[in-house]
């Protein structure tokens, strides 16, 4: 999650203003995600064994998507880590987790740009996963369209966004108002603290999720792909997610995420080293590839 900058108690009601903001990938005012291409952090993250599907649900990981060397050796392996394009529940600005909306026309525009730039930037993709939602399959098949890659991108459920239990599809300021009675801190863990248990004095059966719980299915998922691909030789690997997942993935890795305080940008790339069970963040919210792929 963004940041562990201790507040004043008397902000948190902007806590949670800026939370259901960064939710959604916008900031109150409407500005644009900044670019932080370049910016290198290094943190030693522990491997999963890749056995199955890491109890992730729908990732079946056949093989590589037919592309991978197959080698033998084990590979350094570069992943860019790409949030959906924007959404119909964006643009309403309401909660986004584990519901889903289909990609505006804007939102596909942007996905193929994003492609685009990647295939003039001369970047191959060994492999391709998605999370298991429809935005994410979509923004996933129109870049790798413009990449001519050979198959789909595998669904993956561990590379979900943030589950909000019974806030899902609500208006961000209804979540924000339901969430002040129960923050007892001032940082966005607390937040999403306070939305499950908001969540659960309203009796919901439906799962909220903490950032402790997002982080480890995230992390486990980015594992298996890694090492897997590793196992193949290594190489490129595109993966698309949600923004609070790729915060959560990054800070896991040990970045400082308080340089996006707007989250990550619709179709902006993330990219990370994986290397003998390390990863490397080489880059945050880098939009250059969408850029490069609008001109």
């Amino acid at each position: 999650m963004p940041s562990r900058r201790s507040l004043s108690t008397t902000l948190l009601s902007v806590v949670a203003i800026a939370a259901v903001s960064l939710i959604s990938g916008l900031t109150t005012t409407g500005a644009a995600p900044t670019s932080n291409s370049g910016a290198s952090v290094s943190a030693s993250v522990q491997t999963h064994n890749d056995k199955g599907n890491n109890g992730n649900g729908n990732n079946n990981n056949n093989g590589n998507n037919g592309h991978g060397n197959g080698n033998g050796k084990s590979g350094t392996v570069t992943v860019y880590l790409t949030r959906h394009g924007e959404t119909w529940m964006n643009v309403g600005h309401r909660m986004q987790g584990w519901s889903d909306s289909p990609l505006t026309a804007k939102g596909e525009l942007v996905a193929t740009q994003l492609g685009v730039g990647l295939s003039k930037a001369g970047v191959k993709f060994e492999a391709a996963y998605s999370a298991d939602m429809l935005r994410h399959s979509s923004t996933a098949a129109l870049a790798l369209a413009q990449l001519k890659f050979k198959g789909e991108a595998v669904r993956d459920a561990g590379l979900r966004e943030v589950a909000f239990g019974s806030f899902e599809g609500a208006l961000q300021s209804e979540a924000q108002k339901a969430a002040i009675p129960y923050l007892k801190g001032a940082t966005f863990n607390d937040f999403l603290d306070a939305l499950v248990a908001a969540n659960t004095a309203a009796g919901s059966p439906l799962l909220a999720e903490t950032a402790p719980q997002l982080t480890v299915r995230t992390m486990a998922s980015l594992n298996a792909i890694a090492a897997k691909q590793s196992k193949a030789g290594g190489g490129n690997v595109l993966v698309v997610s949600s923004g609070i997942t790729i915060i959560a993935a990054l800070e896991a890795m040990g970045a400082d995420t308080s340089t996006l305080p707007a989250g990550i940008g619709n179709a902006a790339v993330n990219k990370l080293e994986y290397k003998n069970g390390t990863w490397t963040v080489l880059s945050m919210n880098d939009l250059s590839y969408v850029e490069a792929g609008s001109k």
